[in-house]
């Protein structure tokens, strides 16, 4: 997914560009569509790691079309859109875009073709319900794109590690284990006292999974800024500090080169993960010391994506007929067993294709039937306008008690008068 902190910078600035810029943009059309022989060609941007590549080349072989698949890293994919879209030239026939940016990019829904009018409403029904809502305008009428991922949670621990701590290293056993944030915080001090490693990558690691555990996050549904006020957001900061607290944290952020080598080396216990995230983990040299657990005090859900038809692009129509074969539920499980992504579409999601997946690099662990599980948990989150705005102003917050440079309630004291600037201005 790229490194999120540099993403939250980057996506808020150009988007905050944008809104500047949508009102006297013109939205030009000058892509070029044809392509070899005259055949229809068709750009779609992704970034590493979503799992396409080989469904596209097989869909264009067997319908005739040319599409040029080019990958950018996650922030670039953002930040290149919102460029074209603001410009009104260079843009794709199909982006990815992540959730928050699409809760963000709805309030200008004439950059995009909506996807009800090329017949979207007949596969409604292949997705989870409130996946479907996150790219629908609020008055029903656009809908910006289709489902790809999404992004239950559960626990990613070393079993090594946990026997070198002397404690249990079967899936079940863990999961009895763990079951609140209290046993994680403490169990995190049994492997510092007795293996003398960190429960978890960094504090901020924590904090992102808890505060998504309810269904109200920085906004209620109404439209108001509820951080100060929502009880899981201050729970969410709580328990980071006492992470810190216990010294169970190793200090690395998320997809740095850091993070990549503390996993190779071991130096922390657990990753608190999406279903995404396998593949990440899968890319260093640690086959089969890992084994996957649920989360404590439900899933979660970090991440998930659509694909959506810029306005720009004038072969719309061979666009969706794309992306509806490439989010059917067929293909999305085709994803899931070789990359990992969750799958948007609950009506395979008891199948025993996917019930029956296992992975070696975790130990064998039934990874379908865990984040299926999961998945069955997930509560839907309202993210609001501003959310990676916030995020990234709070996740600052953690990391200042993480690195020793304010106490928790200064730190969040501080990111409370940070809020009221940055929103209120």
């Amino acid at each position: 997914m790229g490194k999120k902190k540099s993403f939250l910078k980057m996506f808020s600035l150009v988007l905050a560009s944008l809104l500047l810029l949508v009102g006297i943009a013109g939205c030009s059309s000058s892509k070029e569509s044809g392509g070899k022989g005259g055949k229809t060609k068709l750009t779609i941007w992704l970034w590493p790691g979503m799992g396409f590549e080989e469904q596209i080349k097989e869909y264009a072989k067997e319908n005739d079309i040319e599409v040029d698949i080019q990958l950018s890293e996650f922030a670039d994919v953002h930040s290149n859109l919102t460029t074209a879209l603001a410009a009104g030239s260079g843009a794709p026939d199909i982006s990815a875009v992540e959730v928050k940016g699409i809760d963000k990019v709805k309030g200008t829904p004439d950059h995009f073709h909506n996807l009800l009018d090329l017949g979207a409403e007949e596969v409604k029904d292949n997705y989870l319900d409130w996946k479907w809502q996150q790219a629908l305008t609020p008055d029903g009428k656009h809908l910006l794109g289709l489902p790809t991922d999404i992004g239950p949670m559960a626990m990613v621990y070393r079993t090594d590690v946990f026997a070198e701590a002397g404690l249990p290293t079967d899936p079940e056993e863990v999961t009895q284990l763990i079951q609140t944030w209290d046993d994680f915080i403490n169990v995190g001090k049994d492997i510092r006292a007795k293996a003398g490693k960190a429960m978890i990558p960094s504090a901020a690691s924590l904090y992102s999974v808890m505060e998504g555990q309810d269904t109200q996050k920085y906004w209620d549904d109404k439209g108001n800024l509820i951080v100060e006020t929502n009880p899981q957001i201050k729970k969410a900061f709580d328990y980071a500090a006492k992470a810190v607290e216990a010294k169970i944290t190793a200090d690395v952020e998320a997809f740095s080169t850091e993070w990549g080598a503390a996993m190779e080396k071991g130096d922390f216990a657990v990753q608190l993960a999406p279903a995404w995230m396998i593949g990440r983990i899968k890319e260093t040299d640690t086959s089969g010391k890992w084994n996957i657990a649920l989360m404590p005090e439900g899933s979660g859900n970090w991440g998930g994506s659509f694909l959506t038809i810029p306005k720009e692009s004038k072969n719309q129509e061979e666009a969706y007929k794309l992306i509806k074969w490439l989010l059917s539920p067929e293909q999305q499980l085709a994803t899931f067993k070789h990359f990992g992504n969750f799958p948007s579409t609950p009506g395979i999601y008891d199948d025993a294709a996917l019930q029956d997946e296992t992975d070696d690099f975790f130990s064998g662990a039934h990874v379908g039937k865990i984040y299926a599980e999961a998945a069955k948990k997930v509560t839907p989150v309202i993210e609001g306008p501003d959310s990676i705005l916030v995020e990234e102003i709070m996740t600052d917050a953690v990391t200042r008690v993480e690195k020793g440079q304010e106490d928790a309630e200064k730190s969040w004291k501080t990111a409370m008068e940070e809020l009221d600037r940055q929103l209120n201005r």
